[in-house]
């Protein structure tokens, strides 16, 4: 003992003992560092993932109804209404079932001088009719180039909305605009229901769309989403009923210039969780670094007492640690039992919340994921026994494959991305066969219930058109899943090259099309499904036509079948 500080004297052991302190508690730092890195990267992926399918949704949502302004500026009824006030109340009648089949909020025709003359809700209270619209910024620009986009609130129905709006040409003069109205309120009843708070903000900043209600027409610096100090990438905002929480946010642009898509990720509970898991286990390991310090330093101080009081001492000792090592082991058990029991509740909990979120968007896909994720499970199980059974090159082989797998399912996704996304580009070189297997994976066949199996071995695997490759799957797509839902079992897709020329005919052994069906097929709202809207072949024969080709119905003995010409590529 140090006879002025009255402290204990500090000998080689005593130090030895502090290191290893010291050791246990930088190894408890790094290892909650290291943990919380690697779940705020997991949280960071998944939220992107998550923002990325939700903004596949609302580019669906505004792509539906992008079409139908411009097909009415171009249809004969609403060009006759236009010229006389005779044709009008057929035409009210006409946009009333027609916004009652889109679900468009409304459906209105405004006269070159801005006021309207036929509506979808002509006369209710609140109808359109009659009113001018010159003020509006859609009709404006829909006047001046033809077509027009706003999102505003409505000055009557005091209801939000985007209104898509296209100009009636004829004779080379403006008639008047062909306006729809577009709704979001169902898509963000979906975003309520979601764990995850959405919002949409312009090129304002303002909140245009929203899950949450509070923030709706608020600027986005309003909205008290401040930079968490611990984590760069995190937020921490209060939401209503939820109070301060940490969120991961995502931005992700949309179809609509100037719209951006915002996601907040719960953050807080996931990278807690870790941070604490990680540092239990270090503290148990810190322990027996200082139980074996202790150990040695006791084995020392023995060695140096008298030769007859070390077998006593050494029993003693035997005793004091088996004693310890029975505390630890137990101690070890019921926490490695309770770290399982509460990694459990927390998987369950991130599952349930994954499903009540993603199965709202992703529906389409379900059948095709499902297969590698059970594969998935079945090698994360083999890797797992092999691990126990100290057999590496086994698991890693087990891992190989669940990677191999998570790549396929990468694909599925990223093809129904792709297909959601806009596309203008110029037609190049695509394979014809590359273009099938895409549309093929959207439109799944012979694996389930009504699902027709389709043959396409006849078409050769190296010839190539000049085309859009996105908005030919986008045809072939439509052809598909028109023959799937006929009733079709079989579906069969050919090509052949000729002239310069490239043939493709997709035929299906179905019912067939009526002869009243089959006259007016390419005209616009025809069709012969009880919900369907009849513009799908209009759209996909403009589409073929755009690309210096044409789609027809081809004559046939049984089912249906159809035509689709593209230029050959080299």
């Amino acid at each position: 003992m140090s006879p002025s500080s009255g402290f204990p004297a500090l000998t080689p052991a005593r130090r030895w003992l502090l290191l290893a302190i010291l050791v246990g508690l930088a190894a408890s730092w790094a290892a909650a560092i290291l943990a919380t890195g690697r779940e705020d990267a997991a949280l960071r992926r998944e939220a992107s993932v998550a923002a990325n399918l939700f903004e596949a949704v609302l580019g669906n949502e505004l792509e539906r109804y992008r079409a139908l302004p411009l097909v009415l500026a171009g249809d004969a009824a609403v060009d006759a209404a236009l010229r006389d006030p005779a044709a009008r109340p057929a035409l009210n009648a006409r946009l009333a079932s027609l916004a009652a089949r889109t679900r468009a909020a409304a459906i209105y025709v405004i006269a070159a001088n801005g006021r309207t003359i036929a509506a979808s809700n002509a006369g209710q209270p609140l109808s359109f009719v009659g009113r001018d619209f010159t003020y509006r910024d859609y009709f404006a620009r829909a006047m001046a180039s033809g077509r027009g986009e706003q999102f505003a609130l409505g000055t009557t129905t005091n209801q939000p909305g985007l209104y898509l709006s296209a100009r009636v040409d004829a004779g080379g003069r403006p008639l008047g605009v062909v306006v729809t109205k577009i709704d979001f309120s169902e898509v963000e009843r979906q975003w309520r229901q979601s764990a995850t708070p959405v919002f949409v903000t312009d090129r304002a900043g303002i909140v245009i769309i929203t899950g949450v209600e509070a923030w709706r027409f608020r600027q986005e610096a309003s909205l008290g989403l401040a930079a968490n100090s611990s984590h760069p990438a995190h937020v921490d905002a209060r939401l209503p009923g939820v109070g301060e929480a940490e969120y991961v946010r995502v931005r992700v642009p949309t179809g609509m210039a100037g719209w951006t898509l915002n996601l907040l990720q719960p953050a807080g509970p996931a990278v807690a969780a870790a941070a604490t898991a990680a540092s239990t286990l270090t503290l148990i390991i810190a322990s027996l670094i200082i139980a074996a310090g202790w150990w040695i330093n006791r084995r020392r101080t023995r060695d140096a007492r008298a030769a007859a009081a070390r077998a006593a001492a050494q029993a003693q000792l035997e005793a004091m640690v088996a004693d310890r090592t029975a505390k630890l082991t137990a101690e070890m058990d019921e926490r490695r039992r309770a770290e399982a029991a509460l990694l459990q509740l927390h998987l369950e909990l991130e599952q349930a919340n994954r499903l009540t979120t993603l199965g709202q968007i992703a529906a389409g896909v379900t059948h095709e994921i499902n297969q590698p994720v059970a594969a998935i499970a079945t090698w994360a199980h083999t890797a797992t026994s092999h691990l126990a059974r100290g057999q590496p090159d086994q698991a890693g082989k087990a891992l190989a494959t669940i990677q191999q797998l998570t790549e396929r399912i990468g694909h599925i996704t990223g093809e129904l991305r792709d297909f959601a996304r806009k596309s203008d580009g110029p037609p190049v070189r695509v394979v014809l066969a590359d273009a099938i297997a895409g549309a093929r994976l959207l439109v799944p066949d012979g694996k389930g219930r009504n699902r027709p199996r389709i043959d396409s071995s006849a078409v050769p695997a190296d010839l190539a058109v000049l085309a859009d490759r996105i908005r030919l799957e986008q045809v072939l797509v439509n052809l598909l899943r028109n023959a799937q839902e006929a009733g079709a079992q079989q579906i069969r897709v050919a090509a052949s090259a000729a002239a310069g020329a490239v043939a493709i005919t997709v035929a299906d052994d179905g019912p067939g099309l009526p002869s009243a069906i089959a006259a007016s097929l390419f005209t616009p709202f025809q069709t012969s499904k009880p919900r369907g809207l009849g513009l799908g072949l209009v759209i996909s024969r403009d589409i073929c036509r755009a690309m210096a080709g044409d789609l027809v119905l081809a004559p046939t003995a049984t089912g249906t079948s159809f035509c689709i010409t593209l230029p050959e590529a080299a």
